[in-house]
């Protein structure tokens, strides 16, 4: 039975290396996949990339006014898997396309991506994905402060935690780090 699939976690969480350990699994059983990933990531374009195994695998992207490309994709070449990395930067529309890609064509679909900004508020295609995924899963990391599960994505600008701001700033993981939700609240109020 085909399902839609949300693993997720933090930065640095190795997301998009699961997802390669995963893709790498299904082709090399002969197993047909395809591959999807956001433009809003700059990084290595046109692939998916982990910096945590150092490897890369060919993506088709997708911009945020590309509706109906990813089923057609889909239907034409009727892949066994649909990988998907950066899902949270698809639309809540892109999501419902997935939703179709396991309902109507019977293609499991497994994606990838971060749930919360550095603000912590929920990317609306991950909120959309939350709502409808078949099975929810939780990718571990660890806070960069203490031995607390890492939660939070947290932004700093000069060693100062940032709390406003544009949400997309892709590809500045120096700017980043993974924080448990007590030190994300400590640093917030200037408690060190």
């Amino acid at each position: 039975m085909a399902k839609l699939i949300f693993r997720y976690g933090s930065m640095n969480a190795s997301k998009s290396a699961n997802l390669i350990m995963d893709w790498h699994n299904h082709t090399s059983n002969g197993k047909s996949v395809l591959s999807f990933k956001s433009t809003l990531d700059a990084r290595d374009y046109g692939y998916i990339t982990s910096r945590a195994i150092s490897t890369r695998i060919p993506a088709s992207l997708i911009t945020p006014e590309m509706n109906g490309i990813m089923y057609q994709m889909t239907e034409w070449f009727m892949p066994r898997i649909v990988f998907v990395d950066e899902v949270q930067f698809f639309t809540p529309q892109q999501i419902e396309e997935l939703a179709e890609i396991v309902d109507v064509l019977g293609v499991s679909v497994q994606a990838y991506g971060l749930t919360t900004d550095f603000k912590r508020e929920l990317f609306e295609g991950s909120k959309r994905l939350l709502e409808l995924a078949d099975v929810v899963e939780r990718i571990r990391s660890e806070c960069t402060e203490c031995s607390n599960e890492g939660l939070m994505n947290a932004r700093f600008i000069d060693g100062v935690l940032q709390t406003e701001g544009q949400t997309v700033l892709v590809g500045a993981e120096q700017t980043y780090r993974v924080l448990c939700r007590s030190c994300y609240t400590k640093l917030s109020k200037g408690v060190v």
